[in-house]
Parts: structure tokens; C-alpha cells; sequence
């Protein structure tokens, strides 16, 4: 695992904690944001509801795993953040991501990204059309109902929401092979 914690911060995350005896709770009052009247991504995308499957769907997944490696980036910006410089950050976060999941799929363990902001790997969503790259398709932590900040709590990280501090959180679920 360690080596998995050295190449993620060599990768650039800001910081990189291992999560053992992970019991996630899926949360449906923070799945209920993800409602076409508290969220533009809502039904276009294939990792928001509906198409990432219902609350005890996302649970099922989860419940697979019982341990993680919480990863954030954290960038300093001029306040306020435009919406593109937003894009931008999110993009580089999940292209660091991809780069650590495929560092880790070497040793074939069974991963099960979940990040903040949504995928970013196609210029537009094919949904409601079949993924066109369902090997690269990072989940929702948002989606999946999982608090962000109960999450960062018990990893000793700092997360908040700040004009001039972007973070941007990951969750890479993790089954080893045996």
C-alpha cells in the first residue's frame, strides 16, 4: 500500500491517506442533491443518477470493499474561481487519478474510483448512448451519497469550501486479488 500512498503523491495529489476497515455509508440526504433542481448534471452523464443506478445500487458496490486510499488535490486560486479554471482543476485531479488507477490495475487489484466533479475523459457524455470509455468511467462520490467531509475528518485531512482554496477529494475503493 505504501507504495500505492508514494506514487500517488509523485503524481502531484496533495496528500494521499490509506483508509483500512472502511465501512462507507451511502447517504440518501446527500443523494438527494442529485436532483435536476439542485444539480445541472442530473440525467447527463453516465456517472450521476440515473444512469450510475439507484442509492442501494451504488451501496452494493460499495459494500465490496472494505478498504481505500482517499486522495486530494488542493490548489490555491485567485478568488473567485472562474467556472473554467474550476473544469481545469477537476480535469488535472482526474487525469492524475486515471494515472494512479492504472499504476495500481498492474498489480490487478480491483479498484473502484470514485471522485468529485465528475468524469472528465470525453469532450461530451455520450449518455444516454453506451459509454464509450467505460474503462476509464470514474463514479461520483456525490452520487454514491458518501459525505466528502466525514470522509476527510476521519483522515485526518482539511476540507472545506473557500473562495481563494479549491479541493478536490477522490476515493479509490480497493479489493486486493487473493
Amino acid at each position: 500500500m505504501k507504495k500505492y500512498l508514494q506514487k500517488a503523491l509523485a503524481l502531484g495529489f496533495t496528500e494521499a491517506k490509506y483508509l483500512a476497515d472502511l465501512s462507507l455509508v451511502c447517504k440518501a440526504e446527500l443523494r438527494a442533491y442529485c436532483q435536476p433542481e439542485h444539480c445541472l448534471l442530473y440525467g447527463q452523464n453516465w456517472v450521476c443518477p440515473p444512469a450510475c443506478g439507484t442509492l442501494a445500487e451504488c451501496a452494493g458496490k460499495v459494500r465490496e470493499f472494505d478498504r481505500g486510499i482517499l486522495l486530494q488535490s488542493v490548489s490555491i486560486v485567485e478568488a473567485p474561481a472562474t467556472a473554467e479554471r474550476y473544469r481545469l482543476i477537476n480535469r488535472e485531479h482526474n487525469f492524475r487519478l486515471k494515472q494512479l488507477i492504472e499504476f495500481i490495475k498492474a498489480d490487478h487489484v480491483k479498484i473502484l474510483p470514485l471522485t468529485s466533479g465528475g468524469c472528465v475523459f470525453c469532450e461530451q457524455c455520450s449518455y444516454p448512448e453506451a459509454c464509450i470509455k467505460p474503462e476509464l468511467k470514474m463514479e461520483s462520490l456525490s452520487a454514491y451519497g458518501i459525505d466528502v467531509g466525514e470522509l476527510c475528518e476521519t483522515a485526518g485531512l482539511t476540507y472545506s469550501f473557500r473562495e481563494d482554496r479549491l479541493y478536490f477529494m477522490a476515493l479509490l475503493l480497493i479489493k486486493e486479488s487473493r
